[in-house]
């Protein structure tokens, strides 16, 4: 050995290790200075001669020497070190450490590891203020009944320690099961976690054993696809919605049904057993694709249902949908979203339910809601690209906090370009069990970690790669959440740490992936489940699989598929035994192909246990029918005579008859039966099970056959009789739960402090003091809080205070003096409401201008207030509303002569009406002030008198057929009769025509809400269809200008006249920040100051769409500008002194009745900026398309469609088009502008969807992503070209302005030249509205749309908003018109032919061009 050191031969050899481990790494240096001092100090092993000498060796030699020593020979001695001491010294199972201590040290033995009991005293006992943690060398987990006791007496044990996040990696799959034939969208537990229930595309509801897979029961009776599942709390009923329009509910315990619930007139998209619990009354709610929420009240002691739901109807528009829905924990609250972009708050502590909020802060449709697990709070998602957290706070209002999903983690990297144009929608939205974080799954594939209070993004999660739409919580880890998608991945996460736990991908042999539509845990979470695309039940858990084992890979039942036959209830029986499903005996157990199989498997099917080997599997022959055919048929169960049939056909026809007589003596009078008689052949319908969405081909094979397998008598042995009565398949649960009733008790408590509030704070805007005079200032809002604060307790106002504070900070805010922040979010309720802001003249809502002479509806009014009041938005003075401060009749003739908009929010409109004589038709002295805004289910209240009139001329009589404009289209139905919308008020018009739409639904509507149907008018391709409405319809149903109201001319002429004026007046410098609107996320606090913003260009817009009734209400406009100028800065500021000057120029120029040209410009530099070239456009769109061709998605869109491989392509698609003709088009410089190019590509989009329809197809989600990425990217492009455009024709307009300018100021020109140049001027703005007026039609035909195509940016925007749905010419519409203040006026005449002979050649190009151009129509 090494002579300067006395060390073994083991140290020195560890010492060599050590030194050629460090090689290995980054530590290079360290393992050349240990070399050198280990050869230093003589501490590497020695050679020994043959005589046994030892003798020094050089590092290099021993290295050479050792040759089949690996570097990481150390690293390997150390990682077995651990699995053999795991065989002698157990420990935690797969933790193994060199610096463990305790029962993970190296060195332990059997005696250290042993402890005694941890007893509850010891967790008991604080260590440094909280419970300790289990000690390192404690041999076995604590006893959870210690745990808990120690929670008692002193706090909580940490969890952690208790059950690591590794455990969850144990977790596997136990069986695939294929039990159905279509899709399996619906997947639910019983309270107990014993019982599995699915609802597939099959029409069949099933139930499994989550023990061991077993099949118990099958549910029939459902005619279309199972939308949703719902279980009762007290675990006795079970509820299945379908696409068929109705809810069954069964009883879990013997699968009786119990009622057959039709209230909806459209599909069930959501259902939900309510936990409210007070007394023995019990709801379920179901929401439904007709806009519908019913509440069906049940009895949970005699499980009866009501006959009759209490039902919400909130269909602001056709076509709206209820989407989802969720209750929170007490049941007191229930939200729910829509397609309408609405949020809608209902509450059950009153008695009954009521609607007492909606919420409209989303912009698109809300498809996900969920309740936290206790509290107020809940989470929803919604297309927009953004979630919200909801909080119920004082005054009834619900506050949200919002979640951007376009946010990042500090830190992480830049988006890219195809991610920063991406535009992110939220799927799913869920809670994680301590409600401290909120997760969201983006339409990106990845999942986002929230934190619930303060909307930090705290993980992002990556692994998915499709939409995710299912999110599942631990019942009791809220570590754990559980994901799944399209992509038939599942992941187990951990979100506190933002890492993958375990991961299962669902590849099915021989068919690829199967999507994974649905997962939940079990209550105790030990196991889950999850169901997929194919039809296959897939169960996961803890534990050993062996009790899985025995069951075969396909299971169904004989009679799954069996025809039924149905009662005028809903009730269904077997066509072909005549008894109710659930009184048959136990049936076969057969594969998909209805196959019986062997005896082995026969035993698992429930009171088929004992039965003797030869009943087990039934005996097959062929019967010849009535055609001559020949089918197989099950012909015998060795029953040997017809005596013995008759024998046993008694005894199950009296165990059903006392059954029926018993569930009849529970029942109560009037209601529905359970189980009815058989009814007579003639009196029923037969109905099949729909072949819907079948996995194999052909329409009916396999399992579905097996209705022919089956013996005619159907009768059951004595033995099967036995065991059926004795069956239980749920049990119910033999506690109450009290946590329920609880938190309802909470929730009513919560809700009805929140109320009283009300009165305790000081109002942040008081309701109106409708005094003499014009001036429409709201009154100051005066406090009352020092003197009430006397009667709260010391609790009750702090929080007051809290909340005030809270609210202060929120809502009160200063906008003067406040820095704009450029990341800082506007919320929605305080930007102007869409009906205030509206470019384009509709009939509905009604948009107030001054001078219009209207007809006030009283019941109307008090409808509004009563709606306001309703939903809490703003508080109103009742005592100051204006029928009670002067005498007014149901109906009143008034003209509007004061208009002012307040920031409330919502934005209100307040409005001094001045009545009219009637005789006279002159105004009075008399006048009242209402204040309002636009409701979605609040009727208005003021129509113009013009409407009226021509209303009140027009007779209808009952069964007429009648069309409305409703969302620009054109809605038809019959009238059914005239009644008063209030006996109060007989004479009144308002809402006085009953009548049915095409679609079945009654409603109530005015005389001027209905129009007489023309007899060349488009009707609807389907019954209770929508018509758009076109340009001509419009201008017919809108207001007509009277004699006078636009001076001398008429309103297209003076219309132009004006547009004429703005266009050369926003050629100066200092008008350029009234050209347009303000930039929100400049200045975001502009909304909360200026509650009615306008700008030159959008008053140029409204022209153009006369969108003007009257002058009056330009001028008006124009006025507001230098109004709001002055309120949002400085009354002497710069800006507004610019304004002042800018409204006078304009306001004189509108006065001038004889001007053309505004002479009377300050001095003004003119920008010398240099102007973009009107032809970038060309590279920008190559770059993109070049892209476009590299992205995966694109690969089916870019060479023609293959006629042979797809036969039915061509009579689909009328016009085919490709990428490669696009990019072949682009480079041979054949657009005209990039419109073009959007038009033929959005067109590929339009094929793929009209001929893969499928919504859950691979193409429809690559052409959604990649229409996604185009529309981005043209916008851009399309608005840098209208803007070098413009640039361009703006530069010209300021050159031929100057020229006029010196040829005023010159004496030379004669009179006569003088004319005749103003005549040529006047004549040239005549063809060139001429133009514009003529672009705007709707319908034109196919060339001439070409040969406009270079004047379509005058049109497309208006001829765009006719549509009712978003097709795809609206987008190209919207991408058209994106920046529509930027809107540019014709061009020259000269310009004008040059352009029109392009278009004639582009005409004659291809008849593929004529088509594509149709299409766009």
């Amino acid at each position: 050995m090494a002579k300067s050191r006395n060390i073994s031969l083991l140290e020195s050899e560890l010492y060599y290790l050590i030194s050629r481990f460090l090689t290995t790494g980054p530590c290079q240096s360290a393992a050349e200075v240990l070399a050198s001092e280990l050869e230093e100090y003589q501490l590497l092993p020695c050679r020994l001669d043959w005589q046994g000498n030892e003798h020094p060796r050089s590092y290099e030699d021993l290295v050479a020497a050792n040759g089949h020593i690996a570097p990481d020979h150390l690293l390997q001695i150390c990682k077995k070190i651990g699995p053999i001491l795991d065989k002698e010294v157990p420990c935690v199972p797969g933790v193994h450490s060199l610096l463990g201590t305790g029962r993970q040290s190296l060195l332990r033995t059997s005696k250290a590891c042993i402890l005694n009991v941890y007893i509850s005293s010891s967790f008991a006992a604080l260590h440094r203020g909280r419970p300790p943690e289990m000690p390192l060398t404690c041999k076995d987990p604590p006893n959870l009944v210690e745990v808990y006791r120690g929670r008692e007496l002193t706090g909580t044990q940490r969890f952690c320690p208790v059950n690591p996040v590794s455990n969850y990696q144990h977790m596997r799959m136990h069986r695939r099961i294929l039990g159905h034939l279509s899709a399996v969208y619906c997947i639910a537990f019983d309270r107990t976690g014993l019982r599995i229930f699915t609802g597939s595309d099959d029409c069949l509801v099933k139930i499994w054993s989550s023990f061991d897979g077993r099949l118990h029961s099958t549910l029939r009776g459902h005619s279309a696809e199972i939308s949703d599942l719902a279980v009762s709390f007290e675990n006795t009923l079970m509820a299945a919605g379908s696409c068929d329009k109705t809810i069954r509910v069964w009883c879990l315990r013997t699968c009786a049904p119990m009622a057959v619930l039709q209230g909806h007139s459209g599909s069930i998209t959501s259902l939900q057993f309510s936990p409210f619990a007070k007394g023995s009354k019990r709801y379920l709610v179901s929401t439904g694709t007709d806009a519908t929420i019913c509440f069906w009240q049940w009895d949970v002691n005699n499980i009866n249902f009501s006959d009759r739901p209490q039902k919400f109807t909130e269909r602001p528009r056709p076509g709206v949908q209820m989407v989802c829905s969720s209750f929170s924990p007490g049941g007191m609250f229930l939200a729910t979203g829509s397609t309408d972009d609405v949020i809608r708050i209902y509450y059950l502590g009153g008695g009954n339910p009521e609607k007492i909020s909606e919420l409209h802060e989303h912009t698109d449709t809300v498809d996900s809601i969920q309740f936290c697990h206790s509290g107020e709070r809940f989470a929803s998602g919604s297309r927009d690209g953004t979630a919200r957290i909801w909080r119920l706070t004082q005054r009834q209002q619900w506050r949200s906090l919002l979640l951007n999903m376009n946010a990042t983690l500090p830190g992480s990297e830049h988006a890219t370009c195809e991610e920063s144009f991406f535009k992110p929608k939220v799927t799913m939205v869920a809670w994680d069990r301590h409600d401290n974080s909120v997760i969201t799954a983006v339409n990106n594939h990845i999942l986002k970690v929230w934190n619930s209070y303060t909307g930090q993004l705290l993980h992002i999660l990556k692994g998915h790669e499709a939409e995710v739409f299912v999110l599942e919580p631990h019942p009791s880890d809220p570590r754990i959440m559980l994901s799944a998608g399209h992509d038939g991945n599942v992941f187990i996460w951990d979100i506190v740490r933002g890492t993958k736990t375990q991961h299962y991908f669902n590849m099915i042999e021989g068919q690829g992936h199967g999507a994974v539509f649905d997962c939940k845990f079990t209550p105790d979470g030990q196991r889950f489940a999850c169901t997929d695309s194919h039809g296959h039940l897939v169960i996961f858990g803890f534990g050993s699989s062996k009790p899985y084992e025995k069951l075969p890979d396909q299971v169904f039942f004989h009679t799954d598929y069996r025809p039924l036959i149905r009662d005028a209830n809903g009730f269904v029986l077997d066509e072909q035994t005549q008894q109710a499903p659930h009184l048959m005996p136990p049936p076969f157990l057969v594969d998909v192909d209805g196959n019986p199989h062997p005896p082995i498997y026969q035993r698992l099917v429930p009171g088929r246990e004992n039965i003797a080997d030869e009943h087990l599997v039934p005996q097959l022959g062929y019967v010849a029918t009535s055609d001559g055919e020949v089918m197989e048929q099950v012909i015998s169960q060795l029953t040997t005579d017809h005596e013995e049939a008759t024998a046993r056909r008694s005894i199950l026809d009296d165990t059903i008859r006392q059954l029926q007589e018993q569930q009849d003596r529970q029942s109560r009078p009037g209601t529905l039966a359970p189980a009815p008689s058989t009814p007579r052949r003639g009196a029923a319908e037969v109905l099949s099970s729909p072949n819907v969405g079948l996995r194999r081909s052909g329409q009916v094979e396999g399992v579905r056959q097996m209705h022919q397998n089956a013996p005619r008598s159907q009768m059951a042995t004595e033995r099967d009789l036995q065991a059926w009565r004795r069956r239980v398949v749920v049990p119910e649960l033999s506690y109450q739960d009290d946590f329920r009733i609880t938190k309802g008790e909470e929730e009513i408590a919560l809700y009805n402090a929140k109320k009283r509030r009300v009165t305790y704070g000081s109002c942040r805007y008081s309701d109106w003091t409708a005094d003499a005079g014009i001036n429409l200032q709201p009154s100051t809002p005066v406090s009352s809080r020092k003197r009430v604060r006397r009667q709260l307790s010391s609790s009750e106002e702090e929080e007051i205070e809290e909340e005030e504070k809270q609210q202060s900070e929120d809502e009160e805010r200063p906008p003067q003096n406040s820095k704009p922040s450029i990341n800082r979010e506007v919320s929605n309720e305080f930007r102007p409401s869409t009906w205030i802001t509206d470019v384009i003249p509709r009939k509905s809502p009604f948009v107030p201008q001054m001078g219009d002479e209207v007809i006030y509806f009283r019941q109307g009014h008090e409808a509004y207030v009563e709606a306001v009041n309703r939903n809490n938005l703003y508080p109103i003075n009742m005592e100051k509303q204006p029928w009670r401060k002067m005498e007014l009749r149901d109906q009143e003739f008034v003209k509007i002569t004061g208009i002012k908009y307040e920031v409330c929010p919502p934005t209100l409109c307040c409005l001094k009406l001045t009545l009219i004589d009637h005789g006279t038709r002159k105004i009075t002295d008399k006048s009242f002030y209402v204040k309002y805004h636009d409701m979605p289910d609040v009727i208005d209240f003021l129509v113009l008198r013009q409407s009226y009139d021509e209303a009140r001329s027009r007779v209808w009589q009952p069964n007429d057929r009648f069309r409305s404009v409703i969302d620009d289209a054109w809605w038809f139905g019959i009238i059914v009769c005239q009644e008063p919308y209030q006996p109060e008020y007989p004479d009144s018009h308002f809402q006085c025509f009953k009548v049915r739409w095409d679609n079945g639904e009654t409603e109530k509507l005015s005389p001027w809400d209905v129009e007489a149907i023309p007899e060349d008018a488009q009707q609807p391709e389907c019954i209770g269809g929508g018509v758009p409405v076109t340009a001509e319809e419009m201008r017919e149903v809108m207001y007509k200008p009277q004699t006078g109201e636009w001076g001398e001319r008429s309103r297209d002429d003076e219309c132009e006249r004006i547009i004429a004026g703005i266009d050369q007046l926003i050629t100066v410098d200092i008008v350029a920040p009234f050209s347009g609107p303000v930039d929100i996320v400049q200045y975001p606090t502009y909304c909360t100051v200026i509650a009615f913003p306008t700008d030159l260009s959008t008053i140029r817009l409204r022209l153009l769409s006369r969108f003007y009734r009257r002058l009056s209400a330009v001028v008006w406009d124009a006025r507001y500008i230098v109004h709001n100028a002055r309120t949002f800065n400085e009354p002497r500021s710069k800006i507004a002194h610019s304004a002042k000057l800018i409204t006078d120029v304009l306001l004189k120029f509108i006065k001038e009745v004889a001007g053309n040209v505004i002479l009377c410009l300050p001095s003004s530099q003119r920008s010398s900026e240099t102007v973009p070239d009107p032809d970038s456009w060309k590279g920008q769109c190559k770059r993109l398309m070049n892209y476009v061709f590299e992205c995966e998605d694109s690969e089916p869109f870019r060479k023609p469609v293959d006629p042979t491989s797809y036969p039915d392509y061509l009579s689909i698609i009328d016009t085919p088009m490709d990428f490669e003709m696009v990019k072949g088009t682009l480079e041979e410089d054949r657009y005209e502008n990039p419109m073009e190019l959007c038009k033929d590509t959005l067109l590929i989009f339009a094929n793929a969807k009209a001929f893969t329809p499928n919504k859950r197809s691979k193409i429809y989600s690559m052409t959604l992503r990649l229409s996604a990425f185009f529309e981005e990217r043209i916008r851009t492009i399309i608005s840098q070209y209208k803007t070098a455009v413009k640039s361009s024709e703006k530069l010209r307009r300021s050159q031929r302005f100057r020229k006029k300018l010196q040829h005023h100021e010159s004496a030379a020109p004669s009179t006569d030249t003088t004319s005749q140049k103003r005549t040529a001027l006047k004549t040239q703005e005549k063809v060139e509205a001429a133009s514009t007026t003529k672009s705007t039609s709707a319908k034109v035909s196919a060339p001439e749309r070409t040969r406009r195509r270079s004047h379509s940016s005058d049109s497309s925007g208006h001829s765009s908003s006719e549509a009712s749905s978003r097709s795809d010419s609206e987008i190209y519409s919207e991408l058209y018109m994106s920046d529509s203040e930027e809107e540019k006026r014709p061009r020259s005449s000269q310009h004008h032919h040059s352009t029109e002979t392009r278009g004639t050649r582009r005409v004659t190009r291809n008849n593929g061009a004529k088509k594509k151009s149709e299409y766009f129509t």
